[in-house]
């Protein structure tokens, strides 16, 4: 695939109605999003309940997971204070083999939008990361709100 072939599906991922997946008997962390400088606090607590969730042997492969899973919500709740509107709201399920994240604010009309044509530097290059880093990502649409998701594989424990 080229370049321009992955440029194109990652704004495509973000532009289709796409449900959040769903799984059970999974642990959550919820917290409500009030501004970018509580992102902060935001970030201690989601390292602390992803590192919580990880089995033991994971060594470095697991503080990679879970430092590209704080990048990516870190994207995701910015991106929801900057451009949606509240009330905005971080969940994130710990399943078996990944984590799940959903950001949701109350702008359904404004979409996730991939940068393009931007000249480097200029910013607007976060979803890209997010398509670059998760299994899978998406965006639900609903009457009164949106919800940005992203699932993250979970490294396996060593033996």
């Amino acid at each position: 695939m080229t370049s321009e072939d992955q440029h194109s599906a990652a704004v495509a991922s973000w532009t289709q109605d796409s449900p959040v997946p769903v799984q059970a008997g999974e642990q959550r962390l919820t917290l409500t999003l009030e501004s970018l400088a509580g992102l902060v606090q935001v970030r201690r607590q989601v390292r602390a309940f992803l590192v919580s969730g990880l089995d033991d042997g994971t060594g470095a492969a697991g503080q990679d997971a879970v430092g590209d899973a704080v990048m990516v919500i870190d994207e995701l709740t910015s991106n929801a204070l900057r451009h949606g509107s509240p009330p905005s709201r971080l969940l994130i399920r710990d399943e078996q083999a990944a984590w799940t994240v959903v950001v949701v604010d109350g702008a359904p009309g404004r979409l996730p939008t991939p940068a393009t044509g931007r000249v480097e530097g200029e910013g607007g290059y976060g979803l890209y990361m997010v398509s670059d880093l998760t299994e899978s990502h998406g965006v639900h649409y609903e009457a009164d709100r949106k919800l940005v998701w992203a699932r993250l594989a979970k490294p396996a424990g060593g033996s």
